[in-house]
């Protein structure tokens, strides 16, 4: 019997079902168990920004997963683009493997992995990073929605 080779693309195809799913429970568990547990209230201050004044690469990031999971999709971009961008690579991801398996590999759209989808988000991050402290710093307004 002949073992089949696994790709990248089938490793990541399952792992994303699974986190998929442990979101899914997550998400269901929260609002069936804790439906009052608001995560704002529990993060510590950054700490980058209470040394340095400037916000770190990462702030926004909470609030734009909120967002998303409110469906306010606008904010959740501007907040932390890094979700937007990572939540639509994943569902074009899953979404293309998914054609591509269930028809038999007639209908080739899935998604590969590439080394360029990583280098994207860290440009994502870096000009995020840079733009809201730069508006910051302009403005004296916090970049966030």
């Amino acid at each position: 019997m002949k073992k089949q080779e696994t790709t990248l693309e089938t490793q990541l195809y399952h792992w994303g079902w699974i986190v998929l799913i442990t979101v899914a429970a997550l998400i269901a568990g929260k609002r069936i168990f804790f439906p009052d547990f608001s995560i704002s209230g529990q993060m510590p201050p950054c700490v980058f920004h209470r040394l340095t004044g400037y916000f770190c690469p990462g702030c926004g990031g909470t609030r734009s997963v909120k967002a998303l999971l409110s469906g306010r999709f606008l904010v959740c971009a501007v907040d932390y683009p890094m979700v937007f961008y990572a939540v639509a690579v994943y569902f074009w991801f899953m979404f293309s493997q998914s054609v591509d398996r269930i028809s038999h590999h007639r209908i080739p759209i899935g998604m590969k992995y590439r080394h360029a989808w990583i280098y994207a988000s860290l440009v994502i991050v870096i000009i995020h990073f840079i733009l809201k402290n730069l508006f910051y710093m302009k403005t004296g307004i916090e970049p966030f929605l």
